[in-house]
């Protein structure tokens, strides 16, 4: 896949200004020996405590895509903003430079970040952190978000760990039929999230999820006549799936990469999708998440 999503330019971010950020680390799958022996960094950052309290807080977690680095200007943007929204914001490094990938890669890696049982996992690491309330039963809780390969891995977070209670993931699918490439972990009926703790959003012209309409109901478990562009959960929750169209996008190219504004995935951010209010913006998705998946304010005209 292409470096997707690398460059989110920093006048872009400047709109958000990031906490201090802290570092840790945990034990992740090493590609070379298929093994939880390799050690990855975490990077986080806290929630303003003159507005928030002093915490604990509960938790976001950002899993970047193939070949993305994991504290790039896109990671900060998105830990900022969570941190606006209440929340310990991490974003976890780990094994993403391999082209080919399976349920065999995407399992051990959500299990090595998102396990609540496996020692040294990336979820244990942060959820010692004396800031970090991870805890149901304490109004806390874990929320995950990631894009392409950091989207699937997403998917599976609850698999591992109950603690997690929704999703936001993008540009995903089960499947890359032109690769004879099948995920059937990401099918709905192997993944722990029930259907209104999901929200997945693609672009209608993925290079590699096609159709994109059969893909996000698979993933999600939500299905809607056939030509629609979004389809929510009837209990208006707000989990569901969006597919973003060519003419909602900057660059008119609404592909793997449409909420980086650009048919390379070179360029700075959508605006819309970093700015806007509409159903497949990020801060309406944000938001749904900040509540754990229990609401969504639908935009008035429906994008």
């Amino acid at each position: 896949m292409n470096r997707a999503w690398l460059v989110v330019s920093l006048c872009a971010c400047a709109f958000v200004t990031s906490a201090q950020t802290s570092e840790i680390s945990y034990q992740g799958l090493n590609a070379l020996t298929n093994q939880f022996d390799q050690t990855f960094p975490i990077v986080y950052s806290l929630p303003d405590a003159s507005r928030f309290g002093p915490g604990p807080y509960p938790v976001f977690v950002w899993v970047a895509g193939t070949f993305e680095y994991f504290d790039d200007p896109l990671a900060s943007f998105l830990m900022a903003a969570m941190n606006l929204r209440g929340f310990l914001a991490a974003t976890v490094d780990y094994s993403n430079s391999e082209l080919v990938q399976t349920c065999g890669q995407y399992q051990p890696r959500a299990q090595s970040i998102f396990s609540a049982s496996q020692a040294g996992s990336a979820a244990q690491s942060i959820c010692s952190l004396s800031s970090a309330n991870c805890n149901l039963a304490e109004k806390g809780g874990i929320v995950v978000m990631g894009a392409s390969q950091g989207g699937l891995i997403a998917m599976l977070a609850r698999n591992y760990n109950p603690n997690v209670m929704a999703v936001y993931a993008m540009s995903i699918g089960d499947a890359v039929p032109a690769a004879y490439d099948y995920f059937p972990c990401e099918d709905k009926t192997s993944t722990a999230f029930p259907s209104d703790k999901i929200t997945v959003i693609d672009g209608e012209s993925d290079e590699f999820f096609q159709p994109v309409q059969q893909e996000l109901q698979n993933v999600t478990g939500l299905a809607c006549p056939a030509g629609a562009t979004q389809c929510w959960n009837s209990d208006g929750s707000g989990g569901g799936w969006y597919i973003v169209q060519n003419t909602q996008v900057q660059s008119g190219d609404a592909n793997h990469c449409y909420f980086i504004s650009s048919s390379s995935c070179f360029s700075i951010g959508d605006t819309t999708w970093m700015f806007g209010s509409e159903n497949w913006s990020l801060g309406p998705n944000l938001d749904w998440l900040a509540s754990f998946g229990t609401h969504r304010n639908f935009s008035a005209n429906g994008l």
